[in-house]
């Protein structure tokens, strides 16, 4: 049992590795595509300037373009502008488990909304 709980423990920190130097990565990127002149805000971890994580983030913006809708792509967007890396995926997979959950509905432009409580 002290073999298999020091290897997962091993992996877990292997994991935690290369999720940092994705992040460093994903960084290094945006750093890239901004335009001269104007270098995006750097913060290390991944929790915005509020202190707040990245689900209320998408929470956030989903309620502040509850009217217009929001597409993926935008919250990524929108993420890159606060400074804080997300998954290329994240904002999906997101949407997706939101949805099935009935808290958001998709148009035909794939634009997001969130489903008002009665």
């Amino acid at each position: 049992m002290r073999f298999h709980n020091k290897r997962a423990q091993y992996h877990l920190e292997r994991a935690a590795e290369w999720e940092r130097i994705l992040a460093d990565v994903q960084r290094l990127q945006r750093l890239e595509q901004a335009p001269i002149g104007e270098v995006p805000k750097l913060i290390r971890s991944r929790q915005t300037a509020l202190g707040k994580g990245r689900n209320d983030f998408a929470r956030e913006l989903l309620a502040e373009f509850s009217k217009t809708g929001l597409t993926p792509a935008e919250v990524r967007e929108r993420a890159n502008e606060h400074g804080f890396s997300i998954p290329t995926n994240y904002p999906y997979k997101l949407f997706r488990v939101m949805k099935k959950a009935g808290k958001l509905r998709k148009d035909e432009d794939g634009r997001y909304y969130l489903v008002e409580r009665k």
